[in-house]
């Protein structure tokens, strides 16, 4: 396994693409095989395949502008044709507010070019908040 500045360029990309409203992205480096997986904020939101591809596709062209999306850390490593990273992000609304998700992808290369295969992007909660809960 290595570090792999390249995949890292290729994250930082999508949030560049959310924050432009640019699809190319995800039309560039989203696979469209059907073991596509997407793991979006919603709870029941698990999608496959083209559906993934089309919800990401749709999500760059509504949230461009709306929303600042901006990386505080992103890493990404590689070993053969398979690559993985990460990024914590800090998305800003227009009213002023902030949340902070975290995001996740696989790739594999298909051709010579990277394929995003699977994506999961989640807002975490306090350590402390969740041992409060189980202490209920």
């Amino acid at each position: 396994m290595q570090r792999s500045p390249e995949l890292e360029t290729i994250i930082a990309g999508w949030f560049t693409a959310v924050n432009n409203g640019d699809p190319s992205w995800v039309d560039r480096y989203v696979s469209h095989q059907a073991a596509t997986r997407l793991v979006d904020f919603d709870p029941d939101d698990v999608l496959s395949g083209e559906a993934a591809f089309a919800f990401l596709r749709e999500q760059v062209l509504s949230l461009g502008g709306a929303i600042q999306v901006t990386p505080r850390h992103i890493e990404a490593y590689q070993a053969g044709d398979v690559g993985w990273g990460l990024s914590l992000v800090t998305i800003t609304f227009p009213n002023g507010e902030h949340v902070l998700p975290r995001w996740s992808g696989v790739f594999h290369r298909e051709g010579r070019e990277w394929k995003l295969v699977q994506s999961h992007a989640s807002l975490g909660i306090p350590s402390e908040e969740l041992r409060a809960m189980m202490q209920q």
